[in-house]
């Protein structure tokens, strides 16, 4: 169950643009990213506007459990943001309201 593998899941899943809520990376913006980088394609909430009800959310990026494996991956290369290797805060901190905004891993 994806709840059991983020727990930052119940606030993703308030942003998330994506209609194929059967899929298994729903919700789950670490491995979403990595799916759609292997593919070299946009996720759905960087494809679209993002709703202004989401701009306040936040979630807990010391409860991520998936840091470790993202920060190997993450190619961001400001060393001091807390936000590396959390992909849902670092979607949130980006994805501005007019869908312009862009997380290094999509740059």
């Amino acid at each position: 169950m994806a709840e059991n593998r983020c727990a930052n899941y119940e606030i993703n899943i308030q942003m998330c643009q994506c209609t194929n809520t059967e899929c298994g990376n729903w919700g789950i913006c670490c491995q979403c990213v990595q799916a759609h980088r292997q593919r070299d394609s946009l996720t759905a909430c960087l494809r679209k506007e993002r709703p202004a009800a989401t701009l306040a959310l936040k979630g807990s990026p010391a409860a991520c459990l998936q840091r470790e494996t993202t920060i190997e991956v993450c190619t961001c290369t400001y060393e001091p943001c807390g936000n590396r290797g959390i992909c849902c805060e670092c979607i949130r901190n980006h994805w501005t309201q007019d869908g312009t905004g862009r997380p290094a891993c999509f740059r």
